[in-house]
């Protein structure tokens, strides 16, 4: 496939995937946390998941794709150091964002977590699904085309909630235990991401690690937010409520 065909569609998928993952939480939250911080995170997430796409893919994935191609079997997985030392170096860059005393001093950790885990992961997802495309791992075109579809849509979200998480335990002041808790999980994160390279079937993993972590992601960013916060917050959801409850009674 030609090279502007698989960056266009590449790219396209990507953010589709990112803005579903915006949709996700922070459209739920819209007017409660600091819009130009959020925005701030997108940018430097965008900057940083370019730069680990890919220097992790050339450190971690090729030798594990070329290991495949010589008969090891996918399920092995990629070497482990190399894999533990590039997860803490991502959870620790993450951490220096989130510490910073902007986003300290509004609780921003979660939301702003969500934004930069989302672009990072946004941009890793590009750069995966068109190296998928290139490589035609796995034959038929359905194949190809979920798999294209799952590394666009779902590396995004699995590491907003990784990230949001990190920042989740950071605002409780969980600091070094954020950055080993969330390399791990960055660690089941990619393990099972390279798997899905040549088995598609191993995204049905992610889809239920996010069916069961992705619900709790309400309750981390309302910890973040203020007494006051919360009761406009609650104030807001009633007269939403109130207002389409009238609505149907109208319509009826």
């Amino acid at each position: 496939m030609q090279d502007v065909v698989v960056f266009q569609i590449a790219g396209l998928l990507g953010l589709l995937g990112m803005g579903l993952t915006w949709t996700g939480v922070l459209s739920r939250y819209m007017g409660f946390y600091d819009l130009s911080l959020v925005w701030n995170h997108v940018l430097w997430g965008m900057a940083l998941g370019a730069l680990v796409a890919v220097l992790e893919f050339d450190s971690l994935f090729l030798p594990y794709y070329d290991a495949v191609l010589e008969g090891t079997g996918a399920a092995q997985g990629p070497s482990i150091v190399l894999l533990a030392w590039w997860v803490s170096m991502h959870s620790a860059v993450v951490h220096l964002f989130l510490r910073r005393e902007r986003v300290r001093r509004v609780g921003a950790h979660v939301t702003s977590g969500w934004a930069f885990g989302a672009t990072m992961g946004g941009m890793h997802g590009v750069f995966l699904s068109a190296q998928y495309l290139n490589a035609a791992p796995v034959d038929g075109w359905v194949a190809r085309g979920v798999g294209t579809v799952a590394f666009a849509l779902l590396l995004p979200r699995l590491e907003a909630v990784i990230t949001s998480y990190q920042g989740h335990l950071m605002l409780h002041g969980r600091r070094l235990g954020a950055v080993f808790r969330a390399a791990l999980w960055r660690m089941v994160m990619l393990t099972l991401v390279y798997y899905a390279f040549f088995e598609p079937l191993a995204w049905l993993g992610a889809l239920a690690v996010l069916g069961i972590v992705e619900p709790k992601v309400d309750g981390w960013v309302w910890s973040g937010l203020d007494k006051r916060a919360q009761r406009m917050y609650r104030r807001v959801r009633a007269n939403a409520a109130r207002e389409r409850r009238t609505a149907l009674r109208e319509q009826e």
